[in-house]
């Protein structure tokens, strides 16, 4: 499990900030301003409530609105002012949270490393706003067995979908999906790094979407993985 430490000095955006609608001093609802002049945080967590509420996977569609919004996000609009100092911990800031979505943003220092994970059920979003990644990522051969730590005791066949794959901050966001598109990832930072997520739906370890950790079995014909216990991932 990513070492988890406190939210980060960084100016971050609140969770006001990312409301849909406002109220004035007389309670009555402020009009909004047009969606193109929120600024990107706000139309992101618009444009999730649009499109991940409702239950069910997210369409295509949606998903291509949010991933358009995200690939214009950078280290600024988050607060993410570099002051010269390298990152020392893996920290998690819990930005947006609902029962359909959240948003969040790892930082992740140079040689650090989320493990390989599972995201059972769930469409995800990452963009790396500043520095760099290494991403590792596998579909299980076989997605109708059911997601449970007893199922993944035993090694698994699985297809490799990338290894070692540099992503910087100008690069398009990475979006997986429940059966393929590299469900199961690993992230290493080649840089001190920033990673955008957002997960639709969230895990929920008593609802049936736990996250499993696996490590790679060397010797074998396919790419095959192995259980490594439940935690939280991005």
């Amino acid at each position: 499990m990513p070492e988890q430490t406190g939210v980060p000095e960084q100016k971050m955006p609140t969770l006001q900030s990312l409301s849909l609608s406002r109220e004035g001093a007389d309670g009555n609802a402020v009009e909004e301003a047009p969606s193109s002049e929120l600024p990107l945080m706000c139309q992101l967590a618009n444009a999730c409530r649009r499109h991940f509420i409702g239950g069910g996977n997210p369409s295509p569609g949606g998903v291509n609105a949010v991933a358009d919004i995200m690939n214009r996000i950078r280290a600024q609009d988050l607060g993410l002012v570099s002051n010269g100092q390298k990152l020392r911990h893996i920290e998690f800031v819990d930005v947006l949270e609902t029962p359909e979505f959240t948003v969040g943003i790892f930082l992740i220092p140079e040689g650090r490393f989320l493990p390989l994970h599972d995201h059972p059920g769930m469409t995800v979003l990452s963009k790396v706003v500043f520095g760099e990644l290494l991403v590792t990522s596998f579909d299980k051969s076989d997605y109708t067995k059911p997601t449970s730590q007893r199922d993944f005791e035993e090694p698994f066949s699985a297809v490799v979908r990338s290894a070692g794959e540099v992503v910087g901050s100008e690069d398009a966001c990475k979006v997986l999906h429940p059966t393929c598109d590299g469900n199961l990832h690993e992230f290493v930072a080649r840089t001190d790094c920033g990673l955008l997520d957002i997960l639709a739906p969230p895990y929920d370890f008593e609802g049936g979407r736990p996250c499993n950790y696996f490590q790679v079995v060397e010797g074998t014909p396919d790419a095959v993985a192995a259980g490594g216990g439940k935690g939280g991932g991005g």
